[in-house]
């Protein structure tokens, strides 16, 4: 049995070393990449701060410098209010679809990917009021439009093809923390 164990060592040892090694990139943004990754943001530049945001996200690497990519969010928030027998309940959710750009700041560090950038989209904002008061009516609103904003992103690479996301700035949200996948 020991010297079974030892084989098979000797085995893998021979095939490890066989192996060629995986070459880490120069720079975490390359050229023909793409990442893909989702996110939990906080704030909005709708001009509210509470509640967070599901993000999904997608970014392609146009040049060693240069990504496109675009976002999809979902938040809700609803609130009752009573108050001697009667009540008020409203809710509200948003849906943003948002395209970007950013430019990446080479650093020359292999597992950090530094980048500014612009992004210009729309809001589905769509919003109800019930209430149990007789004779009153509240009408529903919408405040869908234009989404816009600016950002600084940040990744930093735990393996080759994850990295830890971080993001600022102001649209979707104010701040995002997330995982990103390159592929």
């Amino acid at each position: 049995m020991k010297r079974f164990l030892q084989a098979t060592c000797l085995v893998f040892a021979a095939i490890a070393l066989s192996s060629p090694a995986q070459a880490v990139p120069a720079t975490p943004f390359h050229k023909g990449s793409f990442y893909l990754g989702g996110a939990l943001g906080l704030g909005s530049g709708l001009g509210y701060l509470g509640g967070a945001m599901l993000i999904a996200n997608a970014e392609y690497a146009l040049t060693e410098n240069i990504g496109i990519g675009g976002s999809v969010g979902y938040w809700s928030y609803s609130e009752s209010l009573n108050a001697g027998g009667s009540s008020v309940k409203y809710s509200y959710s948003v849906i943003p679809i948002v395209a970007s750009g950013a430019y990446h700041i080479p650093i020359g560090n292999s597992k950090i990917d530094l980048a500014g950038g612009v992004s210009l989209g729309y809001y589905l904002v769509s919003s109800s009021v019930d209430s149990s008061i007789a004779g009153f009516s509240y009408a529903s609103a919408t405040g869908s439009g234009i989404a816009w904003g600016v950002f600084g992103l940040a990744r930093y690479f735990i393996t080759d093809r994850m990295a830890l996301r971080g993001k600022l700035g102001y649209g979707i949200t104010v701040a995002e923390v997330g995982v990103d996948f390159r592929f």
